[in-house]
């Protein structure tokens, strides 16, 4: 079957799910629906899949009858992906149905059983598997609560992503699952979310806003679906820990409070990080993806302008970079470069706003690195020069 030898292949060939994605730059929740059935790759993702593990696609497809026959056409492949695809979703809806009955059955029991022994039994519910590092791949697992309910999850982790926090022109978001409870019709998932926003600064698209904070969500089964039904994050600061030992249950708490396994940061910003690489892909962009703290910096005190003089620009040159340097918005469906530069010929500090396809410039301001004051007789340039950044060595 397709969903099998696509695992199997990814392994053979030394592939996480991780970075197979990143090879074919989809999310990793692309290959685990693959690999569990969920949903099939396309055509020509079909064809880039059997070029990469270097077999045809009919042996992907798992079809031992075609061996001798030609090599399929496009519409060919689309038809037999077709029919996989019809043959996943009804195995998977035998399967919720098997386990409604299940659930049903389970039910009906419980209530058979006598109060006092129930009462016992009140604090157990559906929990999913524990996060864990398989020791013979050394691959951290994320933990697995379904296809369904874990988009729903990043729906929601987005949303807040989205409006939470300052401009990024991409906004991702990973999570790890401690824990699912599940009581009548509500799914309770207790999350450590994390939020990276991405814009190009200096050259580079690198994280400029964000953050990460143990959360807990609650969504309504709704058909095949989740809908969001209330979201309560842990308080900042002195309230920190009160707010988790109510948030969380029992131990659940005592986990929490101790933090992220080994590993796990880093494995959440590098499911961030492949989800900025998609979104340059996706955007026709080549730019080395990094963390903030990790681009070279310039301040303008480091060209000898007085602290007094940048401290007062920082806070009247709104939109610009407190120090040497740029990065881009898109406003209006163009996108724009803010950037500020130091003119050492003239000592002036310049503030430039070009389009970044045709670098024409629209908005200029030069002031006296010594005072601060507006150069009135400063030309304007027509065209600007997009400047470059380095990356700190390590």
């Amino acid at each position: 079957m397709l969903n099998q030898n696509i695992k199997n292949l990814r392994k053979q060939n030394g592939y996480t799910q991780e970075t197979f994605a990143q090879e074919l730059n989809v999310v990793r929740q692309t290959v685990s629906k693959w690999e569990k059935g969920y949903s099939v790759p396309d055509a020509i993702m079909l064809e880039k899949i059997a070029e990469l593990f270097d077999v045809s696609v009919v042996d992907l497809l798992g079809d031992t009858t075609q061996e001798t026959a030609e090599k399929p056409d496009l519409r060919q492949i689309s038809e037999q992906l077709s029919i996989l695809n019809n043959q996943f979703a009804r195995e998977l809806a035998r399967k919720q149905k098997n386990r409604r009955i299940v659930i049903g059955v389970l039910l009906a029991v419980f209530l058979l059983i006598p109060t006092a022994f129930l009462l016992c039994l009140l604090p157990l519910r559906m929990q999913s598997e524990v996060y864990m590092l398989d020791p013979s791949t050394n691959e951290l697992t994320f933990n697995d609560i379904g296809d369904a309910l874990d988009d729903a999850l990043s729906a929601a982790i987005l949303s807040k992503g989205a409006t939470g926090y300052g401009y990024s022109e991409c906004m991702t978001e990973s999570h790890y699952v401690y824990d699912t409870r599940e009581e009548d019709d509500i799914v309770t998932v207790y999350v450590h979310e994390t939020h990276e926003g991405f814009n190009f600064v200096n050259g580079f698209f690198t994280n400029v806003s964000g953050g990460w904070v143990p959360a807990v969500y609650k969504f309504l089964q709704d058909g095949d679906g989740y809908k969001l039904v209330s979201r309560e994050q842990a308080k900042d600061g002195a309230d920190y820990t009160p707010s988790i030992k109510v948030l969380f249950p029992g131990r659940l708490a005592k986990k929490v409070l101790r933090g992220l396994p080994d590993g796990a940061a880093d494995a959440l910003w590098d499911d961030c990080v492949r989800q900025a690489k998609a979104y340059l892909a996706s955007v026709g962009r080549v730019a080395v993806v990094c963390r903030y703290r990790d681009i070279g910096r310039t301040f303008l005190t480091d060209c000898g302008v007085p602290l007094a003089v940048a401290e007062n620009l920082t806070l009247t040159r709104r939109g610009y970079d407190a120090m040497i340097g740029n990065h881009e918005k898109v406003e209006h469906g163009k996108r724009y470069v803010y950037q500020t530069e130091y003119d050492r010929e003239h000592q002036w500090i310049t503030f430039t706003k070009f389009l970044y396809d045709t670098n024409e410039v629209v908005a200029f301001t030069a002031v006296d690195a010594a005072t601060g004051d507006v150069v009135k007789d400063a030309p304007v340039p027509e065209k600007a020069t997009y400047y470059v950044g380095t990356l700190v060595e390590e």
